[in-house]
């Protein structure tokens, strides 16, 4: 059984349950009305799950709980039900002001991967400013209303076409943006399509190239528009070297491995409406020099703040690692 099969069933006895609930409330005074409460609480939790594990962008869930709970209060008032109608209400405006905030204002969201090393890791939970780049619509990230464009430095939360499982190759390799796209790209991206889900997986990593730049690629060096980003030594070992990198106004820290070496050789001419990003950890991090640019209608917000990390469940959520994000 899959997890979609999961959330039908419950979502089916969830409404079966509140079919029994009406019934009991309304002809025997409540009479079973704590043992629907009950069993209603693990199947919640079992729902949740279903859509943590389907990757269903909360977004979609928060909408649908909306209209959920406006449908109930609607029954409740109608039917008399005044328990109904005044819970359903108290659900259905908590639940709008927490959709506003999310989607208009500041969402969470969790590092999943090394690929920010050091200034993010995994556990890191962060929070991404969405109206930076303009106001979207919590359904589809379509914008509504436009503000400033993201910046070369700037750590941005997206979606990458490849992660979506209708996307087309010309999503991440518009026209002219390479001067070819060979086999052996189409096969990689392909291979990365594996892993797709219908609504796609959010990364964050940080913006390298805007439109109208020029970006080579030489090594483990790359110029914008024929200027070599600055990288000056802050540590190294054995395992490993930490630069900070100066990208204009910005600076910040970089991780490059000595143990696994990633050498790329490309140009990229970056068109209006996409992005190249890159991980901080830059021999551990899949991205554009992976799987292409982003489009700007992809892209979800700026984390902005580190207010709590959580490395692993057998650990304790930790508050020592708050920080502006650079």
């Amino acid at each position: 059984m899959n997890y979609f099969s999961i959330l039908y069933i419950v979502i089916f006895l969830s409404v079966l349950l509140l079919g029994i609930w009406i019934y009991s409330e309304k002809n025997l005074k409540g009479k079973y009305n704590k043992l629907i409460n009950y069993l209603s609480f693990p199947l919640a939790l079992l729902g949740l799950y279903s859509v943590f594990r389907l990757n269903i962008d909360f977004s979609y869930v928060l909408v649908s709980l909306i209209i959920a709970s406006l449908f109930l209060w609607i029954l409740g008032r109608s039917t008399s039900l005044k328990k109904l109608a005044k819970e359903s209400r108290s659900f259905f405006i908590i639940l709008s002001l927490i959709t506003i905030f999310r989607s208009f204002i500041f969402e969470p969201f969790q590092i999943p991967s090394e690929s920010m090393i050091p200034g993010l890791e995994i556990g890191d939970f962060v929070l991404v400013n969405k109206y930076e780049y303009g106001l979207k619509n919590p359904i589809g990230n379509q914008t509504l209303i436009s503000n400033k464009s993201p910046d070369r430095g700037d750590v941005i939360v997206f979606t990458p076409p490849h992660t979506k499982c209708n996307s087309e190759i010309i999503k991440s390799y518009p026209k002219d943006s390479l001067q070819t796209i060979s086999r052996d790209i189409e096969k990689s991206w392909g291979e990365l399509k594996k892993s797709c889900s219908s609504l796609g997986l959010k990364y964050v990593k940080r913006v390298i190239g805007i439109p109208g730049d020029v970006l080579e690629i030489k090594g483990k060096d790359f110029l914008v528009n024929g200027i070599k980003v600055v990288k000056s030594i802050l540590n190294s070992n054995s395992r490993e070297t930490f630069y900070e990198e100066s990208f204009g106004k910005e600076n910040y820290l970089i991780r490059k491995s000595k143990l696994r070496e990633l050498s790329f050789y490309q140009s990229w001419k970056i068109p209006e409406g996409f992005y190249f990003v890159m991980g901080d950890n830059r021999d551990n991090s899949l991205d554009s020099r992976s799987w292409g640019l982003v489009p700007e209608n992809n892209i979800t917000g700026k984390a902005q703040l580190i207010w709590l990390s959580w490395s692993s469940y057998g650990s304790f959520p930790s508050f020592g690692r708050n920080k502006i994000i650079k």
